[in-house]
Formats: structure tokens, sequence, C-alpha cells
């Protein structure tokens, strides 16, 4: 092999590995993916949710207490270098922080793993959801803060 083309082969390989190695959220396959933590299958668009990696490993989960409790294990909770992302509740194909979304705690909107927590992407909607619904306004330690009495 000439000197070019093993050197165009090696650029190509180079690229390859280094555009795999991101840290994005991927799409949830929802009906197909199964959660990480319990195992069931992510059905429900407005409850999902996604721990990714430093490294650009993607765990999926079917509902924020999953995500939780598995963050929470792994001792990833508080960790900066880690991506934690929900599903604001009324735009289902998009991912928000989820350590700076707002979360309502609502038993007439069953998530399903029962926390009954809801995410939005900002007080607005919601408080807005609150007004219309009724709940309970809580923030990313809140929900920490329920998923562990719930897991006692």
């Amino acid at each position: 092999m000439n000197k070019n083309k093993l050197s165009t082969i090696f650029l190509i390989y180079l690229l390859f590995t280094l555009s795999s190695c991101g840290n994005k959220p991927e799409p949830i396959n929802y009906g197909h993916d199964e959660c990480e933590f319990c195992r069931m299958q992510i059905t429900d668009s407005r409850y999902g949710s996604e721990l990714v990696t430093e490294k650009g490993k993607v765990y999926k989960f079917d509902s924020v207490e999953c995500m939780a409790e598995f963050a929470m294990i792994k001792n990833l909770a508080g960790d900066s270098n880690q991506s934690l992302l929900v599903t604001d509740f009324f735009r289902p194909e998009t991912f928000i922080d989820a350590t700076s979304a707002f979360y309502v705690l609502n038993s007439n909107f069953r998530s399903p793993m029962g926390l009954n927590v809801s995410a939005f992407d900002g007080s607005v909607s919601g408080q807005k959801f609150v007004v219309e619904n009724g709940g309970q306004i809580l923030n990313w330690a809140d929900v920490i803060e329920l998923v562990k009495q719930k897991s006692m």
C-alpha cells in the first residue's frame, strides 16, 4: 500500500472514531427501547429520560425516577460531567437538563413507575400546568428526595 492510501485510511478511521465518542443524547425508540434501571419497555414519551456519560455512553429510562435512582446508585447524580436529561411534558421530543427543569408532582398524571412527576422546560409552563391541573412544583433536589423516600 502506498503512503497516501495508508494515511487516508488512517484519517477516515480517526474521524469515525472521534465522531462516535460524543456525549449527545440519542432519540428514544418508544415501544422498543428498554429502561436501563427497571428493564420495562419505554412507552410514554412524556416521561422518557437519559443519562449521557462524559465518554458518550447513553442510558435510557422510562421515567425520571428510574434515571435518578440509577444515577444515585452509580454515584452520578451530582456529577456535572454527566448529562441528566428529561423530556419536556408538553414537547416530548425535546430533551431538557434534568437539574434545571421544573417538575410537577400530580397523582392525576401517572408516570410509568408511579412517582407521578412530570418535567417542564421552564417555570412558566410548570406553573401553567399547576394552575390548570393542580399539583406541587418541585426542583431536581426535591425529585431526588422523593426517589430516596420511595426506595426506602
